[in-house]
């Protein structure tokens, strides 16, 4: 036998008819649910229903339940909200049925208090809920509730993350019971009707009206302890709304439930014998189709990767640098400060996920979700006081909605103290060293060895001396920086792992390019000449190195470079040593015979002059002879350290640029020759340029005489100067002769 019984929404009373037979009874479309006995009699049962005062009315009409005509969402709307209250009802009801028969009751313990919600009901056709149904409790999702005024702001971050605000007319100083139609906009609203606004999910109306209808408002001093609100939304001007109802109580102390303890069994595991026995690891296992991890499988260890965890407020952060990178983030319900063990599922991508579940993040080598769906195990987990100090973990991650997973397991131990090992002694044999010859026996050296179809070195050797290039060696923390600046420039990279804080002797293999190489293993890179690798692989030898307390003196080093997974290698040789003091030579004394000099009679006997005479298919002279001499055209020769500079003629005109080798501070007599484009010019040697009338060599070979040159301390009072240039590598020369002495 079962009771009826009927709640009053605002007032909470209940009343209840007599005892009906418990019956199932399909109902037609459009009938109404009547539950009260067909036949009189009322048992004592229902004799204290009645004297509880409860009604004997129906709870809810089938009406509301079945949809029957355009309205039906409406009435399922209705209906909704009424059984909100059904839990306290049935409270009230079994305290009162199963009472017992003594004359000596207990009174009946408080009902728990109203469940804070808010519920979502969206027409096909509107906008903001996209024509769904949407139900939050504190169980399900964050609910903030905020009163100022009349003004009331409610934030709701769960599955979905929902803002709404509902302003009274500015006559009102608090929240109070009543309808409030004809608004607009939140806050663009008229201030004397008020206004409401609800938005989400990335969307929001420009324009809206609607109402809202407080039912139920309590304050505690001037907090807000209670409300029942209802609102309608229609955005744009449209005829589709938008219908919610917000009840909040401040009593209400629910929360999310934890972890699901024990997991369930069938999830997954990696098989026995992937990861290791002992020692921490991140072991990936990437399913075919899996965008992040390519479909294969990753294992790292302290022994070759670099991977740091820490936790905080529940959590855990994953980064894992070695021959690839990763990064992983696992977030436990907002409810814990700190993981605990169990099953944290129905996840999405952290940090967007809904707070009250938890969300999870696996991502690297520029991959990740946009979203993702997944869980994440804690299978056991240790802390020492909030500091995390083991934990295995265990996770799966589908991106943007597809089948294959990324499956992970973490494992970390902080007692694990292993460190990668350090440079392999003595080397392998065989790996590459410079032909008998080919490397001078003194002095230091860069060499250069490049096969055929290697990008960087085309198939070339190179050789550099103190006498033809400028080195530089820089070495601090395990890394050594090598720069060459000769006939061509080059860089190169040499990094050992980092468990060592300076070069050692010994083979560095399985490297990758500096500086995106695996830490635990170093890295290498030579570059140059406006060339370098994408991606490289190679090694390198410390033959032999010399400190002076953390200084680097001395050092013998070879390496192997292949670019982009290539076969074709180049190879180097460096030697260098401190106490090698050799400087390059200076200019040529006397000139070497032969060279170009103007032809007698085509320059002026006294006073200074500029002549240039091109050949026949000269770019910048276009052929022809030139003599400038100040009483016709303006002429500016200055000095600079040892570089000449000249112009003629001013803008448009011709301009020489002639800088002597970097030994020197003045220019000095003699020749100075291979030479290229000024200021793209090897510093040991010199360099030049002539250019004008809008034209320009972009590379170019040659030399420069200086046949006399007088200073006064640093400034040029004098100098005969000729050179010969040649454009672009081609034969006809341009020559000049400057003759200047003010």
């Amino acid at each position: 036998m079962a009771a009826v019984c009927k709640g009053s929404k605002v007032s909470r009373s209940i009343t209840c008819d007599a005892d009906v037979p418990a019956v199932s009874t399909p109902l037609r479309q459009g009938s109404t649910m009547d539950l009260r006995r067909r036949t009189g009699g009322e048992s004592r049962r229902g004799s204290l229903f009645r004297r509880l005062g409860f009604s004997t009315q129906p709870l809810f009409d089938a009406r509301n339940v079945i949809p029957n005509s355009d309205n039906s969402r409406v009435r399922n709307w209705q209906f909704i909200r009424r059984l909100r209250f059904l839990p306290v009802l049935l409270c009230f009801a079994l305290a009162a049925a199963c009472g017992g028969g003594g004359s000596e009751t207990s009174p009946p313990p408080p009902p728990p208090p109203p469940a804070s919600f808010v519920n979502l009901v969206s027409d096909l056709g509107d906008y903001i809920g996209q024509g769904l149904s949407y139900s939050y409790s504190q169980s399900n999702a964050l609910m903030t509730v905020t009163a100022q005024g009349g003004h009331l702001n409610v934030n709701i971050r769960g599955d979905q993350s929902w803002q709404g605000d509902f302003q009274l007319p500015n006559s009102y100083t608090k929240l109070e019971t009543g309808t409030y139609g004809n608004l607009t906009r939140y806050p663009f609203h008229d201030p004397a009707v008020g206004g409401l606004s609800w938005s989400g999910e990335g969307r929001g109306c420009n324009t809206l009206t609607g109402s809202f209808t407080i039912t139920k408002v309590t304050y505690t001093g001037n907090s807000l302890s209670e409300i029942d609100l209802q609102f309608v939304q229609y955005c744009e001007g449209g005829s589709f709304a938008l219908h919610g109802e917000i009840y909040w109580n401040a009593s209400d102390t629910a929360s999310p439930p934890g972890p699901v303890v024990p997991p369930p069994t069938n999830l997954w595991q990696p098989a026995p014998g992937t990861t290791p026995a002992t020692g921490s690891y991140v072991y990936l296992e990437s399913e075919p189709g899996d965008y992040i991890g390519s479909g294969a499988d990753y294992l790292y260890t302290n022994a070759t990767a670099m991977i740091a965890v820490s936790e905080a407020a529940g959590n855990l952060s994953v980064s894992v640098n070695g021959n690839e990178q990763w990064s992983g983030n696992f977030q436990a319900m907002s409810s814990l400060n700190q993981l605990a063990v169990g099953y944290y599922g129905n996840l999405e991508r952290y940090p967007f996920n809904n707070p009250v579940k938890g969300g999870l993040s696996w991502y690297g080598e520029g991959r990740g979700c946009n979203t993702l769906s997944g869980w994440f195990v804690v299978d056991s987990v240790t802390y020492s006081g909030s500091t995390v100090t083991a934990i295995d973990l265990r996770f799966e991650q589908h991106c943007e909605g597809g089948t294959a997973a990324l499956h992970g397991k973490i494992h970390l131990d902080a007692t694990d103290m292993t460190s990668p090992p350090g440079p392999v002694v003595p080397p392998p044999a065989g790996l590459w060293q410079p032909t008998a010859g080919s490397t001078p026996a003194t002095g230091n050296y860069v060499y250069l060895e490049s096969q055929p179809g290697d990008y960087i070195g085309l198939g070339a050797n190179y050789l550099y001396t103190n006498a033809s290039a400028m080195f530089n060696f820089v070495e601090a923390s395990g890394y050594l920086s090598v720069s060459v600046t000769g006939d061509k420039q080059w860089s190169g990279d040499f990094k050992a792992m980092n468990s060592l804080s300076q070069l050692v002797v010994g083979y560095y293999g399985n490297l990758e390019r500096f500086p995106f190489n695996n830490p635990v293993t170093g890295g290498l890179s030579w570059d140059g000449d406006g060339r370098g690798c994408n991606t490289l692989t190679g090694w390198f030898v410390v033959d032999s190195v010399t400190y002076s307390g953390s200084t680097m003196t001395a050092i013998d080093l070879r390496f192997e470079q292949h670019c982009e997974g290539g076969a074709p290698a180049l190879h180097g040789k460096i030697h260098w040593n401190a106490a090698d003091t050799t400087s390059p030579p200076g200019p040529v004394v006397p000139p070497p015979a032969g060279l170009w000099q103007p032809a007698a009679g085509t320059t002026p006997a006294t006073g200074s002059y500029v002549y240039l005479t091109s050949d026949a298919g000269d770019y910048i002279g276009q052929g022809t002879s030139y003599l400038y001499a100040p009483s016709d055209t303006p002429i500016t020769v200055s000095a600079t350290g040892a570089r000449l500079d000249v112009s003629i003629g001013g803008a448009g005109g011709w301009v020489g640029n002639f800088q002597g080798m970097n030994i020197l501070s003045q220019l000095e007599p003699g020749y100075y020759g291979d030479l290229e484009r000024y200021p793209f010019n090897n510093p040991v040697k010199g360099g030049l340029t002539w250019y004008g009338e809008g034209r320009g060599c972009n590379t170019l070979t040659g030399w420069f005489v200086v046949d006399g040159v007088t200073y006064f301390g640093s400034t040029l009072t004098a100098i005969d100067l000729r050179f010969e240039q040649h454009c672009e590598g081609g034969g006809p020369a341009l020559h000049g002769q400057i003759h200047w002495a003010p």
